[in-house]
């Protein structure tokens, strides 16, 4: 069991009621991990929910044995692994403490449950979630567009649609 304060300090749970707080306070785990603690594998199944209330994650994925690609740094107040609350799911990432971090730790299976228990709960975890993946996914389509556009002989076809997609 976790404090309904410490929730309060994830960004995704900072407009929840306290009724629903009190819900995934029950369930929670606080967790602290060692630097370069792997908490996600790539082709594992994902088991938890995180919630980082302190620390930094990265979530990367290696290209060669000599090559990592970092897709982002997760800060506190941040939270991932929510494809835990898909079953049966695989990571493509890989999620590693670049420091010590406590975490707040629920399972993917129990969030399923709690959802199916009580609707409210998963409407406004799941609002917010849709929220932040489209925020994700338009900043990610503007820098494509950015990074298409340097080439020369697309610049001009490129910036007309990028320009055109933002009106």
């Amino acid at each position: 069991m976790v404090k309904i304060e410490d929730l309060k300090r994830i960004n995704l749970m900072k407009k929840l009621p306290v009724h629903l707080l009190d819900i995934i306070a029950k369930e929670a785990q606080l967790s602290i991990f060692s630097t370069g603690a792997q908490l996600i594998t790539v082709n594992k199944k994902i088991d938890n929910f995180y919630m980082l209330v302190m620390g930094q994650v990265a979530i990367k994925r290696n290209i060669t044995p000599d090559i990592d690609v970092i897709l982002e740094y997760i800060q506190s107040g941040n939270s991932f692994g929510t494809s835990a609350m898909i079953q049966g799911t695989t990571a493509f990432y890989s999620a590693i403490c670049q420091e010590p971090c406590e975490i707040i730790t629920v399972s993917g299976d129990r969030m399923i449950q709690l959802f199916e228990e009580n609707h409210e709960l998963g409407y406004y975890i799941m609002m917010d979630v849709s929220k932040r993946y489209k925020r994700f996914m338009d900043n990610r389509a503007q820098m494509i567009f950015k990074t298409l556009s340097e080439d020369l002989d697309m610049k001009e076809d490129v910036y007309d649609t990028w320009i055109n997609s933002t009106k």
